[in-house]
């Protein structure tokens, strides 16, 4: 890194952990002004001008080292086995950048900057001592909400430590709007490609998965490659209906995948039965109840003990079918089975009229934008007003913070359809969920070391009149 840059990335530092919002206003400043500076008479059009001058040189050197700093610290050799958070994208860090972006990049460079040895960043350590003009401050000029440092925290992490409530507010604002944008561009970029929901040329053996346990969040891995670190694989399977090996255990307490991620585990017994009572209105019998993706059976067992008048589960892997019917769940008492995806079953059980007393989702391998898509679909066959909705949360599972960003953005997304979505702390065993024994065979893990699941109870708005 150049010396004026590690002057500036330490003096910001500095700034950001004494809370002085002048110094850090001062420093973005100065920031701009300097590439400003190099750049004063370079034409937009010209961009080999700002490279061979001298002062074009020295600020795309700049701003080339302080990307250095921003991106070489990470988590990405520590050995900790987590999915890499969504990160905003970084401006282009090229000579051949136009002289008018430097000023922007370079101010989202020195906010975003972090420490080499612990990771930390102006963001972070505001956020920690709680100066919440100063975090605005360097939200506003690009320090990215969601960055880690070497020990995997971030910002919001930061402030719930140091309990900084008012940080925590903005944080988890910022995050969610962050969120609620970049779902709202992936679904246009997929409308765009021909790949939206309406699209009727979508081939059902390439699109994502309707069956199987683990939606809703679960963070499983796609296919390994040597090049890419387990921890930092995408974690949707479009292709996993085409999975000839997905495999139950000798016990049938776990479901594995073709890569050996597991797909449902055993140790998920005590939160579907709390879904079951849940989606049975506290244990009633004659609800009528919808489950979409049977993996182990766990949530239909559980939803069957309370005798429900009518149970519909929606499943579409051939394997998972296969073995519902072999242990004869065709033939039990008022269960129905549609095999298929539910981008295909739930349409018709909307032109039927169907309606339901509970409904569940917990797919695998699916798009966080196939859960939005989902609730588009469910909110026409909740009953209303008494219907309730829940879904498996294993939404960002090992970051406390990021969960709480994602359940709100869940919440923002159900409000629009009129509903309201409340999240029911449960206690799970951290033996049950962390035992190394637990996770034997398995790749990957989708639960890390928390003991407490949120649980989503989601209802029709309640008329104020």
């Amino acid at each position: 890194m150049s010396t004026s840059a590690t002057i500036r990335t330490t003096r910001i530092m500095e700034a950001s952990s004494s809370g002085d919002l002048a110094a850090v206003l001062s420093i973005l400043d100065d920031a701009a002004a300097a590439a400003s500076d190099d750049d004063n008479d370079v034409d937009n059009d010209v961009d080999e001008d700002a490279n061979d001058s001298p002062g074009g040189d020295a600020a795309a050197s700049e701003i080339k080292a302080l990307a250095a700093a921003h991106d070489d610290v990470g988590i990405d050799d520590d050995g900790v086995d987590r999915p890499r958070p969504r990160r905003p994208a970084s401006p282009p860090l090229t000579t051949e950048a136009p002289a008018p972006s430097l000023l922007g990049t370079r101010r989202h460079l020195l906010a975003s900057a972090q420490d080499e040895s612990t990771g930390l960043s102006p963001l972070m350590v505001a956020s920690r001592a709680g100066h919440v003009d100063v975090c605005r401050a360097l939200l506003d000029a690009g320090a990215p909400w969601n960055a880690l440092d070497r020990t995997g925290k971030c910002a919001g992490d930061h402030a719930v430590e140091g309990e900084r409530w008012d940080v925590v507010d903005l944080l988890v604002e910022v995050g969610t709007r962050s969120e609620l944008i970049l779902g709202a561009s992936i679904r246009l970029e997929r409308a765009i490609e021909g790949e939206g929901r309406t699209n009727d040329a979508v081939d059902a053996s390439s699109s994502s998965s309707g069956g199987g346990g683990g939606g809703g969040g679960r963070a499983n891995a796609s296919t390994s490659t040597a090049a890419t670190p387990v921890s930092h694989e995408p974690s949707t399977k479009p292709s996993y209906l085409n999975h000839s090996n997905v495999r139950y255990d000798a016990a049938c307490t776990l479901l594995l995948d073709d890569d050996d991620d597991a797909v449902m585990m055993e140790w998920e017994r005590p939160i579907m039965e709390a879904h079951a009572t849940v989606l049975t209105h506290g244990g009633r019998r004659g609800m009528r109840v919808l489950n979409v993706g049977f993996g182990l059976g766990i949530i239909d067992s559980a939803l069957h003990m309370h005798e429900p008048g009518l149970h519909v589960i929606i499943e579409a892997h051939p394997t998972v079918y296969a073995k519902m019917i072999a242990d004869g769940w065709d033939k039990k008492t008022n269960v129905r089975i549609c095999y298929g995806r539910w981008q295909d079953e739930m349409p018709k059980l909307i032109a039927e009229g169907a309606k339901f007393d509970g409904v569940f989702y917990d797919t695998y391998g699916e798009h966080f934008t196939d859960l939005e898509d989902f609730h588009d679909a469910m909110a026409h066959v909740l009953n209303v007003p008494d219907g309730v909705y829940s879904f498996f949360n294993g939404l960002a599972p090992d970051n406390l913070f990021f969960h709480g960003v994602a359940c709100n953005c869940i919440k923002a997304q159900l409000s629009h359809l009129g509903l309201d979505a409340e999240f029911a702390q449960c206690e799970i065993s951290s033996n049950a969920a962390d035992a190394d024994e637990t996770w034997k065979g398995v790749r990957r893990r989708y639960w890390h070391g928390r003991s407490a699941y949120y649980l989503p109870v989601i209802t029709w708005k309640k008329d104020d009149a």
